[in-house]
């Protein structure tokens, strides 16, 4: 997994996330799947390949803001699934694009932490 890859996939979330808001069909998302942090790829390789960086205080971060920016992604998912398109997108614009930033610079922080580590 790169790091720039996983802030990347998580950015493209607002996109999915507006898109579907503006659109009102439903999309490919739903607020159980979106709510999962395992399940994307990012999430996948945080809870397999990368627990060799679970001893460093930035992988907790990680998997702590990662939990949190799903929860989020979820609740714009079930305020959009209820047809309150306002309030998901209030959401959308706080809580979630909040976590979303917080997301990245904590994988930020893991990437300098991982690159002080020596590999054999």
């Amino acid at each position: 997994m790169n790091f720039d890859d996983a802030m990347a996939a998580h950015v493209i979330w607002k996109l999915r996330l507006t898109r579907m808001i503006e659109d009102a069909a439903g999309g490919d998302l739903e607020s159980v799947a979106a709510g999962d942090d395992d399940m994307c790829p990012f999430g996948k390789w945080i809870h397999g390949e990368g627990t060799q960086y679970q001893a460093t205080p930035a992988y907790q971060d990680v998997l702590s803001k990662h939990v949190h920016f799903h929860a989020c992604a979820a609740e714009v998912l079930r305020k959009a699934e209820q047809g309150d398109m306002a309030a998901a997108m209030k959401t959308l614009d706080g809580a979630f694009e909040a976590a979303s930033r917080q997301l990245v610079h904590a994988v930020v922080e893991l990437k300098a932490a991982a690159q002080k580590i020596p590999h054999p």
